[in-house]
């Protein structure tokens, strides 16, 4: 009876043990998921030679969430029949359209719209070109993006097209930005580039903020990949003359000099910005240029020829024929620190 009493102790103490163990070791959390989901393998791998409503496996590093995917998968040039998809965690199965060209270079892009279970949104878009027949397009286009923007998109149609028709015809790609862009696997042609902030398809083009290139076009060719930069203008807000202060002792600012080679039609504005400031001048006929009085800071240096003598680097606009007009950036971002004054050394623009 005895023993019976002492093993009943021991099961007990043991029990006891086991329970606190387990109740002192909680669960590790880790480190939160910052990542956003990578492509790891298509299936098939070679994506030529595909038939009409062939079915592609897309397979992740991690488990897409499934909400994500309405609005993420897209397919370029647009055709009139969706393409079709299928969840499975961790890969997404993609069915293509039954009316696509065998002659064409598709391609189906993931944008930015597509996250992980823990909301992580890609950073740039995934671009899996597939095709028909047994080539992938190689031609291609890049470029930045300055000025005041929120998240950018490119749109390009195929040919040149007029700003009228620009306004009911959809766009033959979609490329979703930041601060600079790219895409490939287009074809050799000519094409019409647009560049808009916050797009909203669904909304009239001529009611999204847009920024057109300085040409009508771009023609790609072999063995050349244009660079090409747009500028978004910053919402105009009037300031109170009571809220500035003037009375600003100079020797708490900047200077910058500088000269500037090439060709180009004067007028020339000169502008000297970052997110809260922008100070301008033009440049002399000696191609010289001066800016006094700039707060300190990290700024972006800008040339543009003010055809229109208005101040303000104009972006083109819908209702008449003008583009962008021609700007040129500084190739590296300038240091201005109180009471120095910066010289910039001879600046080509020849481009």
């Amino acid at each position: 009876m005895y023993l019976n009493q002492l093993n009943k102790i021991l099961l007990a103490l043991c029990l006891l043990v086991l329970f606190s163990c387990a109740s002192v070791k909680a669960p590790q959390g880790g480190p939160l998921d910052s990542n956003p989901p990578k492509l790891k393998s298509t299936s098939p791998a070679i994506l030529t030679n595909l038939n009409q409503g062939q079915q592609i496996t897309l397979s992740f590093n991690e488990f897409i969430k499934e909400e994500s995917l309405k609005n993420a998968i897209e397919l370029f040039p647009t055709v009139n029949q969706k393409i079709d998809f299928e969840y499975y965690g961790k890969e997404v199965i993609v069915t293509l359209p039954s009316n696509l060209d065998k002659d064409k270079t598709y391609v189906i892009s993931l944008n930015s719209n597509l996250s992980d279970e823990q909301n992580v949104k890609l950073n740039e878009n995934i671009v899996i070109p597939i095709s028909l027949s047994n080539s992938i397009n190689q031609a291609a286009i890049k470029g930045k993006i300055f000025g005041s923007y929120n998240k950018p998109s490119i749109l390009l149609w195929k040919g040149m097209i007029d700003k009228n028709e620009l306004l009911s015809k959809k766009p033959d790609y979609i490329i979703s930005s930041s601060d600079k862009f790219s895409f490939g696997y287009l074809a050799y042609d000519k094409y019409t580039v647009l560049a808009v902030d916050l797009y909203n398809p669904k909304l009239s083009l001529e009611k999204n903020k847009i920024s057109f290139f300085s040409e009508s076009f771009i023609d790609l060719k072999k063995d050349n990949t244009p660079e090409l930069n747009f500028f978004f203008n910053a919402e105009e807000v009037e300031v109170e003359s009571d809220s500035l202060n003037v009375a600003e002792d100079i020797e708490q600012f900047a200077n910058i000099v500088g000269n500037i080679n090439g060709n180009y039609i004067l007028p020339v504005v000169i502008e000297l910005r970052n997110e809260d400031n922008s100070f301008k001048t033009e440049l002399f006929f000696d191609g010289k240029f001066k800016i006094d009085n700039v707060i300190s800071g990290t700024y972006q240096l800008f040339a543009y020829q003010d055809r229109n003598n208005n101040n303000i680097l104009d972006t083109g606009n819908l209702q008449d024929d003008s583009n962008s007009e021609k700007f040129y950036v500084y190739p590296d971002s300038l240091i201005l620190r109180t009471n120095w004054e910066l010289e910039i050394e001879d600046w080509e623009i020849n481009q």
